[in-house]
């Protein structure tokens, strides 16, 4: 079982560059806007997961417009000067989080 608090007591804030979502237990994970961007399900193949787009050289165009958790566990975000959503479920990015803290499966994925 892992340390992270339950969906309905975690929290989301805003930095300059990162959505940074606190679990309710004093964790904290930071997801950079670029990593966002890229890792969201509408810019990955639906069959095989791959990106299909690279935000890396436009990170200081991206910024969430609005930012919520919603009811159902789904972290929603509008990009400003965009007309698209993202939606992540609190799941998916609790094994984010825990694959990029796992140095193992870091070296494994390069």
């Amino acid at each position: 079982m892992n340390d992270f608090a339950a969906p309905s007591t975690v929290k989301v804030t805003r930095d300059e560059d990162a959505l940074v979502l606190h679990w309710g237990n004093g964790q904290e994970s930071a997801f950079p806007h670029y990593w966002l961007r890229e890792n969201a399900p509408e810019n990955r193949h639906p069959e095989t997961g791959q990106k299909l787009a690279s935000f890396l050289d436009r990170q200081d165009e991206l910024s969430p417009w609005s930012v919520c958790i919603e009811y159902d566990e789904t972290l929603v975000i509008s990009w400003a000067g965009l007309r698209e959503v993202s939606r992540f479920s609190l799941d998916e990015l609790r094994s984010a989080t825990l694959m990029i803290e796992s140095p193992e499966l870091a070296l494994a994925a390069d």
